[in-house]
C-alpha cells in the first residue's frame, strides 16, 4: 500500500468532547488485522475483495466495524468476496 492505513486519532474539542462522532465504528485495516489475529496482507485482501465492509475516510480505507457488528448480530456467519462492494 502506498499510503498509511491508519486514521488520525480524534482530538477533543474545547468542551472535552471527542470530535468526529462515530469514529469508534471505524478502524484501520492494520488495527482490524491485529484485533482479528490475521496478517495485514490478508486484511487488505478482504477489504479489496469486499469480503468485509469498509469505507473511505479522507485518504484512508477503513474497516466499517458498525456494519460488521450489525451483520453479525443479524446472524451473518459467512463472509465471501463481493459481500461488501465499495467504490
Amino acid at each position: 500500500m502506498d499510503k498509511p492505513d491508519h486514521a488520525p486519532h480524534p482530538k477533543a474539542d474545547g468542551n472535552g468532547g471527542a470530535l468526529g462522532a462515530g469514529i469508534d465504528d471505524l478502524c484501520s485495516v492494520r488495527t482490524f488485522a491485529e484485533m482479528s489475529g490475521i496478517s495485514v496482507e490478508e486484511a487488505v485482501d478482504w477489504v479489496d475483495s469486499g469480503t468485509i465492509p469498509s469505507m473511505r475516510l479522507a485518504d484512508f480505507r477503513m474497516v466499517n466495524l458498525a456494519r460488521l457488528r450489525a451483520d453479525l448480530l443479524k446472524g451473518k456467519t459467512e463472509f465471501k468476496a463481493g459481500d461488501y462492494s465499495h467504490a
